[in-house]
């Protein structure tokens, strides 16, 4: 079993990794026998979140992952009718955290990069980024707020460093 935490499930391309995802996202419903799931088994309390490029915010405390947004008076009540990626996918974590979500599944092929990690590099070439990387939470999310996270990675060894458990496909 993949144990509470962050694990990072990595591989080469075409390794099986974001099908595994797959797997353990739709192992919260119930299992029909012979319907090939009967060794995927998911907290209910699960979801999957990525970009959503385009889709509205309304009235949402971005603070989390937001020191400020471009054109809004405050990142504290933030709405929009068309959010960008990086926007998109931290409202999509917030609003899963503040409904009960215990597991966040995330696929690096689904996400905004420049909203899941800064690396060292571009943090001293980018000085006032006003995102606030889900890599600089994903700990607090785990261990303040017990939010685990599963992140199939490929692209970045980056994301090894704050994993509790690492996956390796093959």
């Amino acid at each position: 079993g993949i144990p509470r935490g962050v694990t990072v499930i990595t591989g080469g391309g075409y390794s099986g990794k974001s099908t595994l995802l797959d797997a353990i996202e739709l192992g919260i419903y119930n299992h029909i026998p012979g319907d090939g799931r009967e060794y995927v088994i998911t907290d209910a309390d699960a979801l999957k979140v990525y970009a959503e490029d385009g889709r509205p915010v309304h009235n949402l405390d971005m603070t989390p992952f937001f020191k400020m947004l471009p054109g809004s008076t405050g990142v504290e009540c933030f709405s929009t009718g068309h959010a960008s990626g990086s926007v998109s996918q931290a409202a999509n974590i917030i609003e899963a955290v503040c409904g009960g979500c215990k597991l966040l599944l995330i696929d690096e092929d689904k996400s905004a990069t420049n909203f899941m990690i800064r690396d060292k590099n571009m943090r001293a070439v980018v000085k006032k980024d006003p995102i606030i990387p889900f890599t600089d939470r994903v700990r607090e999310l785990y261990e303040v707020y017990g939010v685990s996270s599963i992140l199939v990675i490929g692209g970045s060894s980056e994301y090894l460093a704050y994993a509790d458990k690492v996956v390796l496909m093959e």
